[in-house]
């Protein structure tokens, strides 16, 4: 059936219509208007739109107030004919029509008026309207369908347009969210630039900055804007911008992550940063900027210097002791050939060099002592105090600094009884290695000459600390002895001599030690062990250790294990031990698993004491 042309009223209420469904862009709101216009304009009982659904296929979007049919309770035939003709099927009576009067829904409702028609709008379908009567039958005809294809006609029109509204509100929604996002990010980004202990920027490819962080208000003391827009020359002047321009350079023409070493001025203070430099890029791979990243090592690099000064004069000193050192063994070595006692010259030197190692260390704490006294302080004070008699009692009384000054005497005094204290111990150390340096000297000389033997009364734990004393350097190694002493009697010792031999094992096992690098607990133990017949003192370390196979040549005139070792320690030592009427013994488990030397020495008894 066709339509019939609407009367003026129905224009006018038409009209009203599409007033309120273009004024809608909400899509819910938009399907629930246009289904209650259409309703009113052609009085079906039920209404629906139907849409397409990805993932779901057709369903009913919006149905009549208080229905909640699926789209399975609608005539198939009528919704399939419908949307495969994209043309709209009108039927009468469909209770009579065929096919549509076979169809299950047509029979169970006993449906008479049916109208469905796609909403197409610009070539789209933007769903379908669905319309139903079961009681009237020729009831979407005349006027009322011109109604019914006008408003649909709009309502296709309306639905594109809300639809194309809520994606537009779906974009911008999107694009909010992630404007946000890229806000939060930025100022997570920025605050985290801004709390880095680093100075960070970024450059232009003109070398014009374009950002950095907090570092440089804090460091420079002015705001970040003073620096933006600026080339380096402009911020830092020609000198010390040149290396700075020349290394971004580098970064620009290479491509690549580079590291610097540049030096700043800043605030009237030349300063050294460590700079990580790398270029940015766009999304195609062109570079357009360089971000910098400068750590400060200002005073890593003091350090350094310092170190570099304090080693060269090392250095110095050992290259001033070496050549005394070595003139002195050139002229023992002399002496020694003109007098045949080549091996007790080398053994001198040997144990001359440890207790000359023990003395440069003490002569070495005294000075930093005495260098370290406050005698500054006590000039202040004598200046402050150098005013006439009758002003003093005034001055302790009123001045602030007056009345300090009994306060910092006392502190002074405690400082440099302190100082003194410490002073004269370490003079008492002096003094014992000194003593030591020239008994080894006399020991060998009438060692050489008559094999004196000058013994005093003493327990063997006193020597081994006396021997640790002496090995002194001031190092970590210093700190790593264990003691294990066992009960012992005092016995007729030849001091010296045996000092000398515990001092060689006592080197020997520092060495060891520290010649081991992957040791993680260097350790060192001293043992005395006294019975009936024997007294003995052994140090044992978890160093190097030796193998089994040189164990037989370790005492021999010239072996060493070590590099830098001269062969000389044990040799002297065994021979020491043998004048002593004792013997030296060596154990390892083979290398990496440590050493022990042990002097065993006979115990005298009461008849073979010298009298006093």
């Amino acid at each position: 059936m066709s339509s019939s042309p609407l009367s003026l009223a129905d224009l006018l209420s038409l009209s009203k219509a599409i007033r309120a469904i273009s004024n809608e862009f909400t899509l819910l709101e938009l399907q629930r208007t246009v289904l209650r216009i259409i309703q009113e304009h052609s009085s079906a009982p039920y209404a629906a739109l139907l849409g397409f659904q990805e993932g779901q296929g057709w369903v009913i979007q919006c149905q009549s107030e208080g229905a909640s049919r699926a789209l399975s309770e609608l005539p198939t035939t009528v919704i399939h004919g419908a949307r495969r003709t994209l043309e709209p099927i009108v039927l009468s009576d469909a209770s009579k029509q065929p096919p549509y009067c076979d169809d299950a829904v047509v029979r169970a409702r006993g449906l008479r008026s049916v109208l469905c028609t796609p909403l197409t709008h610009r070539g789209v379908q933007h769903g379908m309207l669905y319309l139903e009567h079961a009681l009237s039958p020729q009831l979407f005809e005349g006027p009322r369908l011109s109604a019914i294809e006008i408003l649909a006609a709009q309502a296709a029109v309306a639905l594109d347009n809300a639809r194309v509204h809520q994606h537009l509100a779906e974009q911008n929604q999107a694009h909010e969210v992630s404007r946000r996002e890229i806000s939060t990010t930025r100022q997570h980004l920025q605050d985290f630039i801004d709390n880095s202990p680093a100075a960070i920027y970024i450059k232009s490819r003109e070398g014009r900055i374009l950002l950095v962080n907090r570092w440089f208000e804090k460091e420079y003391g002015a705001p970040r804007s003073q620096f933006v827009g600026k080339t380096d020359e402009e911020n830092f002047g020609p000198e010390h911008a040149r290396k700075v321009v020349e290394n971004d350079q580098r970064v620009l023409n290479s491509g690549t992550t580079l590291q610097f070493e540049e030096e700043v001025m800043i605030r009237g203070e030349l300063r050294t940063f460590l700079s990580q430099k790398f270029p940015l890029r766009t999304t195609d791979g062109k570079i357009t900027a360089i971000c910098g990243i400068s750590t400060e090592i200002t005073d890593r690099k003091r350090m350094e210097r310092a170190l570099q000064r304090a080693n060269e004069e090392l250095e110095h000193r050992v290259a001033e002791r070496t050549e005394q050192l070595n003139s002195a063994q050139k002229e023992l070595l002399e002496r020694a050939r003109h007098a045949g006692m080549a091996e007790i010259a080398n053994s001198i030197l040997h144990n001359l060099g440890n207790a000359l190692t023990g003395i440069t260390v003490s002569s070495t704490v005294l000075r930093e002592r005495i260098q370290g006294i406050p005698i500054p302080s006590v000039g202040r004070v004598a200046s402050l105090l150098a005013r006439p008699p009758e002003e003093l009692g005034e001055f302790f009384t009123k001045d602030e600094r007056g009345r300090q000054v009994p306060e910092y005497l006392n502190k002074l005094h405690t400082r440099l009884e302190e100082e003194r204290t410490l002073l004269l111990e370490e003079c008492a150390a002096l003094a014992t290695k000194i003593e030591h340096a020239t008994s080894v000297i006399a020991t060998q000389q009438n060692y050489a000459r008559a094999r004196i033997r000058l013994s005093e009364k003493a327990r063997m734990r006193e020597l081994v600390e006396d021997a640790i004393r002496l090995c002194a350097i001031g190092d970590q190694y210093d700190k790593i002895f264990q003691r294990d002493y066992g009960d012992e009697e005092p016995e007729l010792y030849d001091r010296h001599v045996i000092v000398q031999i515990l001092v060689n094992f006592i080197s020997n096992a520092k060495n060891a030690v520290r010649e081991r690098p992957d040791n993680p607990q260097p350790r060192i133990t001293l043992s005395v062990r006294q019975d009936a017949g024997h007294t003995s003192a052994a140090v044992a370390d978890n160093g190097l250790g030796f193998d089994e196979s040189v164990k037989a040549r370790l005492f021999t005139h010239g072996f060493t294990t070590r590099a830098k070792g001269h062969g000389f320690g044990l040799h002297s030592s065994a021979i020491s031990a043998q004048a002593l009427g004792g013997r030296i013994e060596a154990h390892s488990e083979g290398p990496g698993h440590g050493a022990r030397f042990e002097l065993i020495l006979p115990r005298i008894s009461p008849e073979d004491e010298e009298p006093s």
